[in-house]
């Protein structure tokens, strides 16, 4: 019955909903460069749950368009503490993805895909990149902590 089930999540895709765990998947690629197709999501479900290419690529059943940020720039790189720290909840885990950005060698970006609520996991569906973007990590991040930008 095992086999069964994995087989069945590996067909469907993944669910890696994790309350207060932030997946980030960065790219080095042009913006420019990558087909719109890639991001044209279809929802369903009363528009709480969406699908695209990009999530397809990484075996994600579907995923929660209120919790999908991005950011990046339209053209040449940013560096990713720059493109990360304009998003939700940055400061709380900005720490930790800097230094994994630094240990793979992706401080300079094109642009960060954030999934909230989400821990993906590369080693259980086998995919930790497509050909636009790579999977940085899933981080925690604290939406309670008071974040004063200075």
């Amino acid at each position: 019955m095992k086999s069964k089930e994995k087989n069945n999540e590996a067909t469907k895709g993944y669910l890696f909903q994790k309350k207060n765990k932030v997946s980030v998947w960065v790219s080095q690629h042009p913006y420019a460069d990558i087909p719109d197709e890639y991001f044209e999501e279809t929802f369903y479900k009363n528009n709480t749950r969406a699908k695209n290419t990009w999530s397809e690529n990484f075996k994600i059943r579907y995923f929660s368009p209120e919790y999908l940020e991005t950011n990046g720039a339209m053209t040449g790189t940013v560096n990713i503490k720059q493109a990360v720290s304009e998003c939700s909840y940055a400061d709380s885990y900005i720490d930790v993805l800097m230094s994994k950005a630094k240990k793979k060698k992706l401080q300079e970006v094109t642009w960060v895909i954030l999934l909230f609520e989400y821990e993906y996991s590369a080693k259980i569906s086998g995919i930790e990149k497509d050909k636009y973007v790579t999977l940085l990590g899933a981080f925690n991040y604290d939406a309670e902590e008071d974040f004063d930008k200075e």
